[in-house]
């Protein structure tokens, strides 16, 4: 007699019953337990290898309560699944942490959904296997387990730190609207970026990446996020400082520090007057920013500077340029270059026609060019994640998008 194989332990964590597309999805492959309680005992967690989240669709996302729930399931060998809709705001809740979960889009045909579950499930026993080397480091002794948990706590803390110095909200004024996906490569990131008003009709901002990864790496992203000025104050009056000026002032701050390891970083700042829609920037090493125009069309927006940290007398060519409602701008790090134009890539790639004038990575976006942003941030975290699924190279990535409302 052969024996019927033990079916693995999926958590349904969501109001109501299952939707009949996750249910499709699942296929009998799971045993799956309903938890009813909105607060589900670390036991339970425990005990099943997945949990399939739906958040409640007739009520705001409450952040606050999701993230609680991740850190409970990080604390566990279980991985999560997260049916976040892209109109719940993934780019404030979920985009800027890491942890041991993937999202997946709720109303996806239920072949897709099976994908998204079953790699969660393919990540499930790495992380046990982790777990597991973990305790045997514990049991080295008192010592060797409280420096670990020590070490372990304090990235954390770093990690959150790190997330403090990010904005919190994108200001909107007028016609224009930004929006941003922010996925380390551990708990903290060699990247920052920052959106801020610089008065009632300009609006600042940068994506600025450090060569290296790490604790050193991410304490330069702090000292960039003081370092770099932006206004200069006298009294009651004020002046815009221009995006090359400032790209000038913060490269020699940073060359005056004499850093011996991880001094050098890429950067884009630019400025938009939210009333006549100019557009100034400038760029030091940094991959240039695409602008889409209403048709989808690709430009690079170009300007020339080295490195900031190299050479203390750099100076950074200033660009600038008109939008129109309807284009939309992307500045991103190289991890996304390196992340999203990949071959990770294909299903999104196949949309369009390669032009052989504008990366692989335009050529993406371009795939994905008609869709609310928010939308397309959450296809391209799902992207991110089959990539680092795969076992590939793995980067920082972020990715800022500035878009001029028609």
């Amino acid at each position: 007699m052969v024996p019927v194989a033990e079916k693995h332990k999926l958590l349904w964590f969501g109001p109501g019953d299952m939707p009949e597309n996750v249910s499709s999805a699942l296929d009998g492959k799971w045993d799956v337990i309903a938890c009813d309680s909105p607060h589900p005992h670390p036991q339970q967690f425990d005990d099943t290898e997945i949990v399939l989240i739906a958040p409640p669709t007739d009520e705001p996302l409450d952040a606050k309560r999701m993230s609680e729930l991740l850190d409970r399931i990080d604390r566990t060998g279980a991985v999560a699944v997260v049916l976040l809709p892209t109109v719940m705001g993934l780019e404030n809740c979920l985009s800027n942490r890491r942890g041991q979960f993937i999202i997946a889009d709720p109303d996806a045909a239920p072949g897709e959904l099976s994908a998204r579950i079953e790699s969660a499930a393919a990540l499930q026993p790495v992380i046990s296997h982790l777990r597991s080397d973990v305790a045997a480091v514990r049991s080295l002794g008192v010592g060797a387990a409280g420096n670990f948990e020590q070490l372990d706590e304090e990235m954390r803390l770093a990690a959150r730190l790190q997330r403090d110095f990010m904005p919190r909200s994108l200001p909107k004024v007028g016609p224009v609207r930004f929006a941003a996906l922010f996925r380390p490569a551990s708990w903290v990131s060699g990247d920052i970026y920052d959106v801020f008003r610089l008065d009632e009709t300009h609006i600042g901002f940068y994506v600025a990446d450090v060569v290296g990864h790490g604790m050193p790496a991410a304490l330069l992203t702090m000292f960039i996020k003081k370092a770099l000025q932006t206004k200069r104050i006298d009294g009651n009056r004020y002046e815009i400082i221009p995006p090359g000026e400032a790209l000038t002032g913060l490269n020699s701050d940073i060359c005056e520090q004499n850093l011996s390891s991880c001094q050098f970083c890429t950067a884009v700042y630019g400025i938009i007057d939210t009333e006549n829609l100019l557009l100034q920037y400038a760029r030091g090493g940094h991959p240039n920013p695409l602008l889409f125009d209403t048709d989808g069309n690709a430009e690079q927006l170009d300007s020339v500077g080295a490195l900031l940290g190299v050479f203390p007398e750099e100076t950074f060519d200033q660009q600038e340029i008109r939008l129109h409602p309807g284009h939309r701008l992307i500045v991103f790090s190289d991890g996304a270059e390196e992340m999203l134009a990949s071959d990770s890539s294909p299903k999104v790639m196949s949309e369009v026609e390669a032009e052989p004038s504008v990366s692989t990575l335009a050529n993406v976006l371009q795939g994905l060019r008609s869709l609310p942003v928010e939308q397309m941030l959450f296809r391209l975290t799902g992207l991110i994640d089959e990539h680092r699924q795969a076992g590939r190279r793995d980067d920082d990535v972020t990715v800022l998008t500035m878009d001029i409302a028609d």
